[in-house]
């Protein structure tokens, strides 16, 4: 994997207090500059883990921001003396929306290092990333400033997040909130690797490539258990982004969706494919929908990795065109 040397951007969270957020800019050296990629990365994990993409994305003529979210990656050592855990989204009401909030500051830096003339911006969203770029997507204050939207290995219908909400609000009110929450972990991914034959770990649904799961299972900035206030803040954002208000909001900007048929969190596929039904009902443009076939949750980690950032790039390239003609 090439080792790319980000520009760091320090800023101020909206959550208060102090809290800071590690953001990151990833520019490209091309000789024509298509656009800005902002990656929103999933949970337990961190922006640095998308560089082989990110350099990808670069080669093409892309631009590539993110940040690394609250209880993340540098984000959490930058505020870890402030005793922020990994896996806390910082005890704001409605974390969910403020989680939002930065994800916009960092846009709002981008288009600052950047700047916008010429550029298309694209939000792209993997897992639990995903389901932050579907809120925004479904924010009319927010929606109009990207050009296209990239909802990769996303969640399904699940009726079950409200009696999760329940849960983890309650363990915060009983003040737990900066507690790691063992039990709501089980019951969220407690049954992951059923499909899995003869799991060595108990992350082997992330990719058929066992030195890829390695890496995660031996990165400690990976695989963290969330805190109460975590999963609350997880799901605040599927409660919503799975809403009719949600569905009503869609806007007029073209999304992609990326998915493997051997990933439990989109139900195996059929998930998902209830997700861009319900998107298409609702009058959403669908550019693309690419289904690998037999993979696990991280397809940017999977064999088929190569194909899939050339697809990406084509979308985005295409998303050019689009933004041209109007």
């Amino acid at each position: 994997m090439p080792k790319l040397n980000p520009e760091k951007k320090e800023f101020v969270s909206s959550i208060g207090g102090g809290v800071k957020i590690a953001g990151f800019f990833y520019p490209s050296q091309a000789n024509e500059i298509k656009g800005v990629v902002q990656i929103c990365h999933g949970m337990a994990e961190y922006i640095a883990r998308y560089e082989e993409m990110i350099a990808k994305f670069n080669e093409a003529g892309y631009h590539v921001c993110g940040m690394d979210m609250p209880g993340h990656g540098a984000t959490y050592e930058l505020n870890k003396d402030k005793k922020f855990p990994k896996g806390y989204f910082g005890g704001c009401k409605n974390s969910w929306q403020v989680l939002l909030t930065d994800v916009m500051g960092m846009h709002e830096y981008a288009v600052e290092r950047f700047g916008r003339e010429g550029l298309k911006y694209i939000l792209y969203g993997h897992s639990m990333g995903s389901f932050v770029v579907r809120c925004i997507f479904s924010t009319p204050r927010y929606n109009r400033q990207f050009d296209g939207y990239v909802f990769a290995s996303t969640m399904g219908p699940n009726p079950a997040v409200g009696l999760g909400k329940a849960l983890a609000s309650t363990a915060c009110v009983l003040g737990c909130k900066k507690v790691k929450n063992h039990l709501l972990n089980v019951i969220a991914f407690g049954s992951y690797n059923k499909r899995v034959t003869k799991p060595r770990t108990h992350n082997d649904w992330l990719s058929t490539i066992p030195e890829e799961v390695d890496k995660y299972v031996n990165d400690p900035m990976c695989g963290f258990c969330f805190t109460s206030e975590g999963f609350k803040t997880l799901f605040g954002l599927v409660a919503y982004m799975q809403s009719d208000e949600a569905y009503a909001l869609i806007p007029d900007r073209p999304c992609m969706f990326t998915y493997g048929e051997e990933d439990p969190v989109g139900s195996y596929g059929k998930g998902v494919e209830k997700v861009i039904a319900r998107m298409k009902e609702a009058g959403a443009k669908i550019a693309k929908v690419k289904n690998y076939g037999p993979y696990r949750h991280e397809i940017q980690n999977e064999p088929v990795k190569e194909e899939y950032f050339a697809d990406l790039i084509s979308y985005f390239d295409e998303v050019g065109l689009a933004k041209a003609d109007n």
